[in-house]
């Protein structure tokens, strides 16, 4: 047997007791005034009736929560029949017993039954069917909220793992070219260990964060770009140009530095010429427009790595935005570039 749990909170308490003393109104008003009875008959008559009214409405709704899940509603309307004869019985019992010298009044109350039946029936029923529809409607709001409950912390941890995700080759090189640093320049190869513990520390501060603004974002770049730089010389040069207008706009962090690591990885690797990195922000009405390009060469890529990669950003731009269309590659003039749109945040 199934036990469904209906909230009987004090709106619900509230509820009954308000329903109740307006039909104990209407039916001290109905008695007295309509069929002329007396005061004290009139009284007897709405108490008596409104109080097995909402001892009904009670046991009502509380045969609701303990009968089988299946053939619910049929189960109350049967139940309903047995207490509206039961109720129907004790009130018609009692009023006779109140009035018992009232030959008059006790050929209304048999003559009234069937109306007596029909709300007392209406009443146990209906209070049952309705709390019925009342806990699925609850079960069903639960079940949704904890299905986007869910589906938000799945959303959650999709997103810490691809923004905490770095190019492993990334970190191999870097650690590799520390080891060649240390017999040969160890100053240079100790700032590069501390450049990369400074960048790792805010890689993981910045995944506490949803939100950082672009000057923030080009903080943490320096970091990335001043270990690359150690790596390359002067083969790298990254031109970045931001508009002071744009620096506070709220951005997901860690969003540009895997498109420069993209483009350093496709421009310098496989060739010993110096190449340049350009990096543009603008805002273009209510959408920031980043773009990075950089020299391609088909002939001279490497082979695809396994870190995060553009297809990982893509996902990540999703699960922000809920939209496909944020980041778009082009290659004219063997120029690789990668356009990335914000939507401002509201």
């Amino acid at each position: 047997m199934e036990i469904v749990k209906p909230a009987y909170g004090w709106k619900f308490r509230m509820a009954v007791l308000s329903a109740s003393l307006l039909w104990a109104s209407f039916h001290f008003w109905l008695v007295n005034r309509w069929f002329g009875y007396s005061v004290e008959v009139s009284l007897i008559e709405s108490f008596d009736a409104t109080f097995f009214m909402v001892g009904a409405s009670f046991i009502g709704t509380f045969i609701a929560q303990y009968i089988p899940q299946s053939s619910r509603v049929q189960a109350v309307v049967l139940l309903g029949f047995i207490l509206t004869y039961c109720c129907h019985y004790i009130v018609q019992e009692s009023l006779i017993s109140l009035a018992s010298e009232d030959s008059e009044y006790l050929i209304f109350i048999n003559q009234s039954a069937p109306v007596r039946i029909g709300i007392y029936f209406l009443v146990i029923a209906g209070s049952g069917v309705a709390m019925i529809f009342y806990s699925r409607i609850s079960e069903q709001q639960l079940m949704a909220k904890r299905e986007s409950a869910t589906t938000h912390m799945v959303r959650e941890a999709e997103l810490q793992k691809l923004q905490l995700q770095l190019q492993p080759h990334f970190l191999f090189n870097s650690l590799n070219s520390m080891n060649a640093l240390i017999m040969v320049d160890p100053a240079k190869a100790r700032d590069m260990v501390q450049q990369l513990s400074d960048f790792l520390r805010a890689t993981l501060k910045r995944a506490d964060e949803q939100w950082i603004t672009l000057d923030q974002e080009f903080v943490y770049l320096q970091l990335y770009l001043a270990i690359e730089k150690v790596r390359f010389g002067h083969r790298l040069e990254v031109q970045a140009e931001c508009d002071d207008q744009i620096k506070l706009w709220l951005i997901p962090p860690l969003l540009i530095q895997p498109l420069v690591e993209n483009a350093i990885k496709f421009g310098l690797y496989g060739t010993t010429d110096s190449v340049l990195i350009s990096l543009k922000t603008e805002r273009i009405d209510n959408l920031l427009q980043i773009e990075i390009s950089n020299p391609f060469d088909s002939d001279m890529q490497p082979a695809e790595g396994s870190g995060f990669g553009l297809n990982g950003l893509r996902r990540r731009l999703y699960l922000l935005y809920a939209r496909n269309d944020l980041l778009k590659t082009t290659i004219v003039n063997n120029r690789f570039t990668v356009q990335l749109t914000l939507p401002e945040k509201v």
